[in-house]
C-alpha cells in the first residue's frame, strides 16, 4: 500500500505540474526557462518554497541533528537570513532581467560587464555547482525510496528512475511545470511532517514534547550546544558561523535562483514573497522534533545510516499510509528542485557557453532541451557514485558557490569593479575551495572548524580589488545593468517603481 500511495502522490503530481504548465501554451526560451515572467503571488511563492525545503533541509538537517544535536540547527537560522538578503538583491536581478530580456545568471554577468568570455566563465563554474546541487538532490531521493520500501531494488535503480522523471516533466513545461508540482508538493509536506511530529513522542515511547527533550537531555548532554554530541572541533561555534554566513551568500549566487527570480511578474511579488519566507522555516522545527525522537527511538543506528535516520524512524514506527505519503512527498521534494537545477544548468551551456561561441544556438529550446537530458544523466551518475553525507555535500556547494558572491554583490555596489578582477578572485577562491591541499593550507592559517569557503571568499576579495584597481573600469552602460541611475522603470507604473526604490 505504501509503495503504491507513493507511486501514486509522486506521479500523479509530476504528471499534472506537466498538463497544467504546457496547456494552452506555445514553449519558446522566455516561456520555458522563466515562465515567461508572469508568475504571480502564488506560484512565485511555491517556487522559492519548492528551493528551501529540498532533500537537504528535509534529509540533511535531520541527520545534523541526529548524528550531533544542534549543528544541525543551522536550518533555523538560513531561510531568515536568505529573505533578508533577497529582500534587497532578488528584486535588482529581476529589474535587470526585465529590462534586458535575460535569461540566466551568465547573461547578467556578460550585459553588466560587457565580456561574453566572462559570462562564459560563470556558466561553467555555475554548471559545476548545480551538478553538484543536482546530486545532492538524487542522492536524497535513492535514501528516501531506499529506506521508506526496503533494500531489495537497488538504491542506483531509485537514482536513474528519478532522473527520468525530472527530465521528462522539464522537458514539457520548463519551469512552469516545476512552480505547479511545488503546489503540492508543500501542502503534503507540511500536512506529513505535522503529521510525524505529532506522533513523534508516542513512537520515541516518552510522553509529550517535553519528554523528547527531556530523553535526548539525558542520553546526550552536549545535545543542544556546540559543538554537539561528537565534541568534535569540526561542527564548533567556527563551523556554525562560518555556515551560517556563507549560506545567505552564496543562496543567491546559485544560478537557479536568477531563473527563478526572472520568473516573477513585478517587484511587490518578489518583496511580498521574502517578508512571508521566514515564517516558512518555523516548519524546521518539526525536523529537529522529530531527529531528536529518532535519536530516542534509534539508539543504535550507525554513523552510516545518519542520513536516512527520520525515515527510517517513520518506516518503523508509523503506519503504512504515513509512510506512503512521506515517500510520495519525498519523491517531490528531491524532483522538483532538481528539475529547476537541470534547467539552469542546461540554460546556461545554450546560451553562454555554446551561445559564445555560435550565436545561433544562444537562444535555441531544443539545444537547452537536450542539456537536461544530459545534465541529469550526470547528476545520476555522481549520486550514484558517491557515499559522502548530505551535510557534507551540502556544506561543499555553498563553499564553492560562495566564490562566486563579490561578483554579484559587488556587481550591485562598486561602480569600479571590472570582470578581470571578478574572474581573477573567484579562480582563486574556487581553486582554494576545489583543491584539498589547497585548502588544507588556508585553513592552518584560520580557527579550527572554520568552513573553507570563509577564508576563500577573503582572499577572493582581496584579489578581486587587487586586479580591479589595475584594469580599466566597464563603461556607463555595463554599470547601469546592475547600478541602476535615478528611478527605475517599472512595468506597474509609478506606485510599483516607488515600492522597488
Amino acid at each position: 500500500m505504501a509503495l503504491f500511495l507513493a507511486f501514486v502522490i509522486a506521479v500523479g503530481s509530476i504528471v499534472w505540474g506537466a498538463v497544467a504548465a504546457a496547456r494552452g501554451r506555445t514553449m519558446n526560451m522566455q516561456e520555458w526557462s522563466v515562465g515567461g515572467r508572469r508568475f504571480g503571488t502564488l506560484l512565485f511563492w511555491f517556487l522559492l518554497v519548492g528551493e528551501t525545503f529540498t532533500t537537504s533541509a528535509l534529509l540533511g538537517a535531520s541527520q545534523g541533528v541526529f548524528s550531533n544535536g544542534a549543528p544541525g540547527f543551522f536550518v533555523l537560522g538560513t531561510v531568515v537570513l536568505n529573505a533578508t538578503v533577497g529582500y534587497w538583491m532578488v528584486p535588482k536581478i529581476w529589474r535587470a532581467g526585465k529590462r534586458r530580456g535575460l535569461v540566466t545568471m551568465a547573461d547578467y554577468f556578460t550585459a553588466r560587464f560587457e565580456a561574453p568570455w566572462f559570462g562564459g566563465l560563470i556558466a561553467v563554474f555555475g554548471i559545476v555547482v548545480l551538478l553538484l546541487y543536482g546530486q545532492l538532490q538524487l542522492t536524497g531521493l535513492g535514501l528516501i525510496l531506499g529506506s521508506l520500501f526496503g533494500t531489495g531494488v537497488p538504491t542506483v535503480a531509485y537514482i536513474v528512475a528519478g532522473g527520468v522523471l525530472v527530465a521528462a516533466f522539464v522537458l514539457v513545461g520548463g519551469i512552469r511545470s516545476a512552480a505547479y508540482t511545488a503546489i503540492v508538493k508543500d501542502i503534503l509536506l507540511v500536512v506529513v511532517l505535522i503529521v510525524i511530529a505529532v506522533g513523534a513522542a508516542k513512537a520515541a515511547g516518552v510522553h509529550g514534547l517535553p519528554g523528547i527533550f527531556d530523553g535526548v537531555k539525558d542520553a546526550h548532554p552536549a545535545a543542544a550546544t556546540l559543538p554537539g554530541i561528537l565534541g568534535d572541533a569540526a561542527t564548533n561555534t567556527w563551523w556554525w558561523m562560518s555556515f551560517l554566513l556563507l549560506t545567505p551568500l552564496g543562496a543567491f549566487a546559485l544560478p537557479h535562483v536568477f531563473q527563478v527570480s526572472y520568473s516573477a511578474k513585478d517587484v511587490t511579488t518578489i518583496r511580498r514573497n521574502q517578508v512571508i519566507q521566514p515564517l516558512y522555516s518555523l516548519f524546521y522545527v518539526l525536523i529537529v522534533v522529530i531527529a531528536f525522537a529518532a535519536l530516542l527511538a534509534l539508539p543504535h543506528l550507525g554513523a552510516d545510516q545518519a542520513n536516512q535516520s527520520l525515515l527510517l524512524f517513520v518506516q518503523e514506527k508509523y503506519p503504512d499510509w504515513v509512510i506512503g505519503v512521506l515517500g510520495g512527498v519525498g519523491i517531490l521534494v528531491a524532483l522538483v528542485p532538481t528539475a529547476v537545477l537541470m534547467l539552469a544548468a542546461s540554460s546556461l551551456l545554450s546560451s553562454n557557453v555554446i551561445g559564445a561561441v555560435s550565436p545561433r544556438w544562444s537562444s535555441s529550446l531544443p539545444l537547452t532541451r537536450f542539456g537536461v537530458v544530459v545534465f541529469t544523466g550526470l547528476s545520476v551518475l555522481l549520486a550514484a557514485t558517491s557515499n559522502d553525507q548530505l551535510l557534507t555535500i551540502m556544506t561543499s556547494v555553498y563553499s564553492a558557490v560562495g566564490q562566486l558572491a563579490p561578483a554579484l554583490f559587488l556587481s550591485m555596489m562598486w561602480r569600479r569593479v571590472t570582470a578581470q578582477g571578478l574572474a581573477a578572485g573567484a579562480i582563486c577562491g574556487g581553486l582554494i575551495v576545489g583543491v584539498p591541499a589547497l585548502g588544507s593550507v588556508v585553513l592552518q592559517a584560520v580557527p579550527a572548524g572554520m568552513v573553507v569557503g570563509l577564508p576563500a571568499l577573503v582572499i577572493n576579495l582581496v584579489v578581486t580589488v587587487v586586479v580591479t584597481l589595475a584594469t580599466a573600469p566597464p563603461s556607463d552602460t555595463a554599470i547601469d545593468v546592475g547600478i541602476e541611475e535615478g528611478t527605475p522603470t517599472d512595468p506597474r507604473g509609478t506606485k510599483e517603481a516607488s515600492l522597488a526604490g
